[in-house]
């Protein structure tokens, strides 16, 4: 008799679990039914709204774009003259805590370095240009005896 008490109550329990799994299989598939269902719905409604509205839909967007396109100009011309402005304002703050004389003294330095650069050119060129020996009678004479006496001397052994 025993055995046939925990048989029992193993089917009982295995067909109980067999049932609760094939009712979430069917209440998945009902959940996946439902929604497709709406999406359907919802996608006749869609296409019925824009077969109705577009008539107009395409002459209303291109003012909502000129309206758009008109603040982006706004925003964009207050920015840049906001930008000047602090750039103007700063700028004459620096201007008033650097002292003047220095400013000459910037444009002094620099005709300075300018005729120094040009003197430096000049100079440069004429290092470049190969000098000619100045070959004049007596040096000529006096070159071909050295050479003379040199080959006519007798050598130190």
């Amino acid at each position: 008799m025993a055995t046939s008490k925990k048989t029992a109550k193993k089917t009982t329990t295995t067909v109980e679990a067999k049932s609760a799994v094939r009712k979430g299989t069917l209440a998945y598939l009902g959940l996946y039914g439902f929604a497709a269902e709406r999406a359907r719905l919802r996608t006749e409604q869609v296409k019925a709204l824009y077969n109705n509205a577009t008539d107009g839909l395409f002459e209303d967007l291109v003012a909502r774009g000129e309206k758009v396109e008109e603040f982006a100009f706004g925003t964009a011309k207050t920015a840049q003259k906001r930008a000047v402005e602090t750039f103007e304002t700063t700028t004459d703050k620096v201007k008033s805590v650097v002292p003047f004389g220095a400013n000459d003294r910037v444009e002094e330095l620099e005709a300075e370095i300018k005729t120094l650069n040009k003197k430096i050119s000049a100079l440069s060129k004429k290092a470049a240009k190969p000098r000619k020996k100045a070959t004049t009678d007596k040096t000529a004479g006096i070159n071909k005896q050295v050479m003379a006496t040199e080959k006519t001397a007798p050598k130190a052994a």
